[in-house]
């Protein structure tokens, strides 16, 4: 039997395909990459998509996507939701000319909620491989982003106020002079004896914890209430295959109360070298830096953490 009027039959289909299914969007072509961009304002009409029996189709969406249901399942090898990506694998017993729908909803609460397709089932050459879908930005959000914006460079902007009019050279004790950190009693310093379970990635082995209060202005009162300069300094090995990187820090007070440290560390500490330095601070009401603490470190992400216990300040 001849091929020919198939073949004419399968160019009449593709000539004669409504083209308002597909808004703002370009004619797929063989093989071809399509970028496909949703208003906000979604119409109701679904958007074509050209799959071919055994070639596999790939939709990239611009946020995290739930394949809500696919007309005729039971005809795709594959067709799964990963993350912000939908796999199609159609058998090669879906026949051409074929409509098929799908439906699919963001995982975002931005507009539109859902989009509407149709896969249309066409020889295995002229099927679509790869479609970029993406949303327009809504105006309200846009204007949320920039507030966000606004609000982030304006606190950049104090910051870079206030380390400004910081007096210049204000390292070693005439930083903590200049910036009142210290009173006339110095900074103390006192040898600590930290505990922690066994198997942790780091070991202390010398720990000092330092403690400079903030003077009186001249007219205040003794009874106002000041805050004080803590830091510790630990001298730390680790016994972990990987290198470790502080991250960040808290104190816990013994009724759960935290407070977050600076953390300063020279160099990644690693396996068997010789001990390295982890420098820790905060500024503490007077009230609140008395007691016994303990002390958590992590890396990034919290992926591995320590805790020390064991800590007071002068």
């Amino acid at each position: 039997m001849s091929t020919l009027p198939v073949v004419l039959a399968v160019l009449v289909f593709l000539v004669s395909a409504p083209s308002a299914a597909q808004p703002g969007s370009e004619p797929a072509t063989s093989g071809a990459e399509r970028q496909l961009l949703l208003p906000a304002d979604l119409p109701g009409q679904p958007y074509e998509v050209r799959i071919g029996p055994g070639v596999s189709t790939n939709l990239f969406f611009d946020a995290p996507v739930q394949l809500v249901g696919v007309e005729a399942r039971e005809h795709f090898r594959r067709a799964v939701a990963a993350e912000d990506s939908i796999i199609l694998l159609p058998s090669r017993e879906l026949l051409v000319g074929q409509r098929l729908r799908m439906t699919v909803r963001f995982m975002e609460g931005v507009a539109p909620a859902r989009v509407k397709f149709i896969l249309v089932v066409v020889p295995p050459a002229l099927a679509e491989r790869q479609v970029e879908v993406s949303r327009s930005r809504a105006p309200e959000l846009c204007q949320q982003e920039a507030r966000e914006a606004h609000e982030k460079a304006r606190q950049c902007q104090a910051e870079l106020a206030r380390l400004r009019a910081e007096p210049k050279g204000s390292s070693g004790l005439t930083g903590l002079l200049t910036l009142e950190l210290m009173d006339g009693q110095g900074v103390l310093a006192l040898g600590l004896r930290l505990v922690w379970l066994e198997g942790q990635a780091l070991a202390v082995d010398t720990a000092t914890s330092y403690r400079a209060t903030r003077p009186l202005k001249p007219g205040e009162e003794k009874e106002t209430p000041r805050t004080r300069r803590v830091a510790m300094e630990l001298w730390v090995t680790s016994g972990d295959a990987l290198p470790w990187t502080a991250a960040g820090a808290e104190l816990v007070s013994e009724d759960g109360a935290r407070h977050t440290l600076s953390v300063w560390q020279g160099t990644p500490i690693l396996a068997g070298a010789e001990m390295q330095r982890v420098v820790l601070e905060a500024e503490l009401p007077e009230a609140e830096a008395q007691g016994s603490f303990s002390v958590e470190l992590w890396e990034e992400g919290r992926t591995r953490s320590v805790t020390f216990g064991g800590v007071s300040f002068p």
